[in-house]
């Protein structure tokens, strides 16, 4: 919880810079022959043709470190969350701690964000390190991963953790806080090596505000709750939490 309320601060206490620019030309008219006219309209061109080079040229010199770009064959947040529950994830070896699930999970979907995590993991399967930076917490004993960064002044934070069904199969979970928030969960079957797309235990009808997003989701580090974080729109924070049943995640009622 500690860890939340610390996101919470940067995600609610922002630095806002607000510019503009104006940028106007007024043209004049008189009485011109056609060379004249053409002379000046090929002038106008050349002009926005060098414009548009040198924009385009910075432009090319943006970096994945900048948020602005996705490297070639990388996903972002927001097309893991529109296609993520389409496929089923083969895992592959003979381990099935968190590790081995996520990386099962960012060979599917890789992202900036999953990057950070397995460029320690497994630097073979992510050898570039864009975004990476130490401090990332890989705990396989409790089966826990979580990796958080700031890109410009917006705080991004990826975690993942499982829980052990008492049929013998995990729940796996994958949050994202990005320009995309939401949860990828799975059902993983030792037998069959595989993870399988599950329906969110979260419903709107269990949230303190229905008709709100939330804006945090908790994964636990340590014990078996989910919370749920949700703006109550009087800058107060409510969450609603989620226990384990050594099956399933239950609905757990709502706290501050």
């Amino acid at each position: 919880m500690k860890r939340t309320i610390v996101y919470l601060l940067a995600l609610i206490l922002p630095i806002w810079v607000l510019s503009s620019c104006k940028d106007g030309k007024q043209n004049t008219g008189g009485n011109e022959t056609n060379d004249s006219i053409n002379t000046e309209t090929s002038q106008l061109l050349e002009s926005e043709t060098q414009e548009n080079t040198e924009l385009t040229e910075s432009e090319d010199e943006v970096t994945p470190d900048d948020g602005d770009e996705i490297p070639p064959g990388m996903f972002a947040p927001k097309e893991v969350a529109r296609l993520w529950k389409k496929e089923n994830i083969k895992v592959p070896g003979q381990k099935s701690d968190i590790v081995a699930l996520f990386e099962a999970f960012y060979s599917e979907w890789p992202t900036l964000a999953g990057n950070r995590i397995v460029h320690e993991t497994n630097p073979k399967l992510a050898p570039s390190d864009y975004y990476y930076e130490e401090g990332s917490i890989i705990d396989r004993k409790n089966g826990y991963l979580e990796s958080a960064w700031y890109e410009g002044e917006d705080l991004g934070v990826i975690s993942a953790c499982v829980w052990n069904r008492k049929n013998g199969h995990k729940l796996f979970a994958v949050s994202f806080h990005a320009e995309k928030d939401f949860l990828c969960f799975y059902d993983f079957d030792p037998a069959k090596r595989t993870l399988t797309p599950e329906e969110s235990p979260i419903k709107r009808e269990h949230l303190n505000n229905p008709d709100k997003d939330p804006i945090w989701y908790t994964l636990p580090h340590e014990g078996k709750t989910l919370e749920v974080i949700e703006d109550t729109g009087e800058e107060e924070i409510a969450t609603t939490y989620y226990n384990f049943d050594g099956q399933n995640l239950k609905f757990a009622g709502h706290g501050n």
